[in-house]
């Protein structure tokens, strides 16, 4: 039982997550984004223009004709780094898009700004189950990879030039000004839940302590909050004087819990608190997919 459980969510549970994410980002897309002349950014705002431009539903196809050709291009000079995974989301993402505009399933009703709100929820979350499962939808990622391997181009550069073109040239063409800046708190927005989505809601903190009663302060922390902690020695580069260091990586409600204890033992520790965006290990999640690292070096044996 457990090797089935393990063979579901290794090799069968990630295409259903793709698969849910695609159609999910697809329907975000025509029910609160396109029927208020929005426009995302990318090749997926490149179709959106062709739809304006056209009036035909083609906005799945549109994307779907550039991203193939791109992918071509990236097989060719960055390797099948894309994979099976990416093929299948931009394929079904793309098709689910037209299918969507040719049935014309409803718009939602509000105003614009609800619209871009929470379309960048729904479809944030679509995408973000996507990267999450391993895969992506193409087009842009592509052309600054290429970019980066043959240029050495920042991909964060590409992605932002392609982003202000695709807005500029909606402007140019199809959409007020305002309806550009509703499209930019849209995709806001969804940048904002595909972190969230990969990098987890709760996500945890480091917090690193420097004080004079670090026996104390290790073992209430220890024994109220049952969390590891690291132990290491530093110098001041002030004082010169050898300290012992604590540093412990915990979720961020229990932080004001750790500052409590810290106070009510040494009023005069340096405290360190920092963003921990992902966390493996014992306590956390496990390392991801290391059945495939395997699979990979025995193949290459």
């Amino acid at each position: 039982m457990r090797l089935n459980k393990k063979f579901f969510f290794h090799n069968i549970w990630p295409w259903i997550l793709i698969t849910f994410g695609s159609i999910l980002s697809a329907a975000g897309y025509v029910i609160f984004i396109l029927p208020r002349n929005m426009v995302e950014g990318g090749v997926t705002g490149i179709g959106i223009i062709v739809k304006h431009m056209t009036g035909l539903p083609i906005v799945g196809t549109t994307s779907l004709v550039i991203t193939g050709f791109v992918f071509i291009i990236a097989f060719k000079i960055l390797g099948k780094g894309f994979g099976a995974k990416s093929i299948y989301a931009t394929i079904l993402m793309n098709l689910a898009l037209d299918v969507f505009l040719i049935v014309k399933i409803p718009s939602a009703p509000g105003d614009n700004l609800l619209a871009a709100i929470y379309g960048g929820v729904i479809v944030g979350f679509g995408l973000g189950l996507i990267y999450s499962s391993g895969a992506s939808t193409g087009g842009s990622d592509a052309i600054a990879q290429i970019l980066w391997k043959l240029r050495k181009i920042p991909i964060g550069k590409t992605l932002i030039i392609i982003d202000i073109f695709v807005f500029g040239a909606a402007s140019i063409i199809f959409i007020p000004f305002e309806n550009i800046m509703y499209s930019m708190i849209f995709v806001f927005v969804e940048i904002k839940v595909i972190d969230m989505v990969l990098n987890g809601i709760n996500a945890s903190q480091r917090i690193m302590i420097l004080t004079n009663e670090p026996a104390k302060i290790k073992e209430a922390i220890l024994s109220r909050l049952n969390r590891g902690i690291t132990i290491f020695k530093g110098i001041g580069a002030y004082s010169g004087k050898e300290k012992l260091v604590l540093t412990s990586v915990v979720p961020k409600k229990k932080i004001p819990v750790i500052r409590r204890i810290i106070a009510s033992i040494d009023e005069k520790a340096f405290v360190i608190v920092q963003d921990v965006n992902q966390v493996y290990g014992e306590g956390f999640e496990p390392l991801p997919e290391k059945h495939r690292i395997k699979k990979e070096l025995k193949s290459k044996k």
